[in-house]
């Protein structure tokens, strides 16, 4: 089974990365498939690219319920139409969530978003990771 951790603000390479191909994609698109095929299959073309970047997301990430502390993992079509909220932490701070059912428990929680630890990560951080 995958370990996660929290995410911190230093996790913007993957992020910046993933959103860079989909921009690259749709100005492929517009560029080229427009021109080529019509309006028609650009639009198939942006979603595809905007499901490849979800599907990009969802393979490092895991949400944690935040009735019972299950870690659980979705499907790439449930992060795609399951919108994106944010919490607020009692020191202040913000962090990303989703409102989502909880496989154990079964509330709909504000499940808080996690990534995969590399093994990297898990050997030199020196945090035990659950």
């Amino acid at each position: 089974m995958a370990r996660y951790v929290e995410r911190t603000k230093y996790d913007w390479w993957n992020t910046t990365w993933k959103l860079a191909l989909f921009i690259l994609l749709i100005v492929f698109s517009i560029a080229v498939i427009y021109p080529w095929r019509g309006p028609w299959w650009t639009a198939v073309m942006v979603v595809l690219s905007l499901w490849l970047y979800v599907r990009l997301v969802t393979q490092r990430t895991a949400y944690k319920c935040a009735s019972c502390g299950n870690v659980f993992q979705v499907p790439t079509a449930v992060n795609f139409f399951t919108t994106s909220s944010m919490g607020k932490n009692p020191d202040g701070t913000y962090f990303s969530a989703k409102n989502l059912t909880c496989p154990k428990c079964g509330k709909i929680t504000q499940a808080r978003v996690l990534k995969r630890a590399d093994a990297r990560v898990a050997k030199g951080s020196g945090r035990l990771l659950k």
